[in-house]
């Protein structure tokens, strides 16, 4: 009897074993989507992974419609930059007024060496608009005791002349190229300067907006044109 029920014994054991280890192995996750923390999925094969879907420049990710607007045709880092001297009253003052005679000056360039109508015709305005809100940003700032540059530093001086060594439709092609990227982040500045601290340079920033709004527009169609007719001109 003794030997009989060590035997019942050891068969019930080995059953009891059999089935916790089928258990075991019906739950144990075959599906990354099932594992409880990022890590174990990650382990377990998951392509996507938390970082992967918050990384990336994805202009929808732009929390307002004028920064969504800015940073396509401009990488993160560019419109990033933009956006941090506008916040900075100082840095803006100067930053946005290198970049406004810079504007005028290139239109100039456009307007003496350009045969193209349409290139003209935008650069006529952007010495216009550009040359009207300089005056004004210039007034605001010194009102506040801000330095407002006269001249145009090394870098922009640079770009000035490289456009001005080119000629025909290479010129108009460089030209329209730089005015829509130069545009995409002026708007990025601009929205950044709006919500500055500072009370007058906001409301310049507001007001001028809109206007180089309808810059990257004019722009965009500008280099979308000129860019066309390239391989052909010349």
């Amino acid at each position: 009897m003794k030997t009989l029920s060590t035997v019942a014994a050891a068969a019930l054991f080995a059953t009891t074993t059999a089935a916790a280890w089928g258990q075991t192995q019906t739950q144990s996750p075959t599906d990354p989507s099932a594992a409880s923390s990022p890590h174990q999925r990650q382990a377990t094969g998951n392509g996507t992974s938390e970082e992967g879907v918050t990384n990336g420049a994805n202009p929808s990710a732009a929390s307002t419609p004028h920064q969504r607007e800015a940073m396509k045709g401009s990488n993160r880092a560019e419109t990033d930059k933009a956006m941090t001297e506008g916040a900075t009253p100082a840095t803006f003052v100067k930053d946005a007024a290198q970049d406004g005679m810079t504007e005028v000056a290139l239109a100039k360039v456009a307007l003496d060496k350009s045969k193209n109508d349409q290139v003209k015709k935008f650069a006529q305005k952007m010495e216009e608009d550009h040359s009207q809100a300089d005056d004004q940003l210039a007034s605001v700032a010194r009102a506040k005791g801000l330095s407002v540059p006269k001249s145009l530093d090394a870098k922009h001086e640079a770009m000035v002349k490289m456009m001005s060594a080119k000629s025909g439709a290479a010129f108009d092609k460089a030209y329209a190229n730089h005015m829509a990227k130069d545009h995409t982040k002026a708007v990025a500045m601009f929205q950044a300067a709006s919500q500055s601290s500072d009370p007058e340079l906001a409301s310049f920033a507001k007001k001028t907006l809109p206007t180089l709004e309808e810059h990257k527009k004019m722009a965009d169609e500008l280099r979308s044109n000129v860019g066309t007719r390239t391989a052909s001109a010349d």
